[in-house]
């Protein structure tokens, strides 16, 4: 008996579990962020695979869904022009990588250069 409710808790459990899960697209929240490109990508060490040529087809679009999204993200300080001027370079330079041009991984890995952004965008300290 105590095996059957300890199975039915189980069950239940897994259930409300399935059903409390909620997308990113249910929460009106973008998964795109600027935070979460630099968390993901940078951080995680996901440029590095994109640039040697490493990244899984999977890795691979999670990067461009990233780098495509950069540019209608609001920059957190500066202005709006500079961004998109740097975030659209990151993207062409992601395109043109992708497509296996000569020379394409040295200018993705300048368009990824931490300080080109840091410097007139991110702010210091950073939020917690």
């Amino acid at each position: 008996m105590i095996r059957k409710v300890a199975a039915l808790f189980s069950v239940l459990a897994v259930v409300a579990v399935i059903s409390g899960t909620t997308s990113a697209d249910d929460k009106k929240e973008n998964k795109y962020t600027t935070k979460n490109f630099m968390q993901a990508v940078k951080t995680g060490g996901l440029h590095t695979k994109i640039i040697k040529g490493e990244a899984t087809e999977a890795e691979t679009k999670l990067f461009v869904a990233y780098v495509k999204a950069l540019p209608t993200n609001k920059p957190p300080k500066g202005s709006a022009e500079s961004w998109k001027k740097l975030t659209t370079a990151l993207t062409k330079a992601t395109e043109t990588h992708l497509a296996g041009k000569e020379g394409s991984a040295e200018a993705l890995t300048k368009a990824m250069s931490c300080k080109e952004c840091h410097t007139p965008h991110k702010v210091y300290p950073p939020k917690k």
